[in-house]
């Protein structure tokens, strides 16, 4: 399962004896939750991410309605193909 969300974050190096990087926030918060309430062996993103992604024609989403806890219900997407753009075939068949 992977969870993804966009947004902002909070970076930094954490601890002395093993010094770790780090991300915090909301947005580390709602990915972890897309992730948590995904399907095995498929990508969950939110809103947020779809927007971003949405007018890559190679791929297909389904639009969810998924409880989130601390959330509320929020409209998600899971990822259910990855194939060529419309470009492509165009450019191949024209």
């Amino acid at each position: 399962k992977v969870g993804i969300h966009t947004g902002r974050v909070i970076s930094g190096v954490v601890g002395s004896k093993k010094p770790q990087y780090a991300l915090f926030g909301d947005t580390v918060n709602t990915a972890s939750r897309m992730q948590s309430t995904g399907m095995r062996g498929h990508v969950h993103i939110s809103n947020a991410t779809y927007e971003m992604v949405q007018d890559h024609t190679f791929l297909t989403f389904e639009e969810r309605e998924t409880p989130v806890k601390g959330k509320g219900t929020m409209t998600t997407y899971l990822l259910t193909g990855i194939g060529e753009s419309a470009t492509s075939k165009h450019e191949r068949n024209g």
